[in-house]
């Protein structure tokens, strides 16, 4: 069964070259932005380590030693 959590809107201010740089590697890679920047604060909370080691793990931070 798939879970499905609830969401927040949360509208956020980009330079317009990195909103540009931003969507050029969102349609190269065939992703939508959301998804980008959603990992992207993922991957950053991982690495302040609010995520178990699992989650950094998917996430593809290292683990400190």
């Amino acid at each position: 069964m798939l879970m499905v959590s609830e969401t927040v809107l949360i509208a956020i201010r980009f330079q317009e070259e990195d909103r540009d740089l931003l969507k050029e590697v969102c349609e190269k890679r065939g992703e939508d932005m959301s998804s980008f920047i959603r990992r992207a604060v993922k991957r950053e909370l991982a690495n302040l380590n609010y995520y178990p080691d699992a989650t950094k793990k998917a996430l593809g931070v290292k683990k400190e030693v």
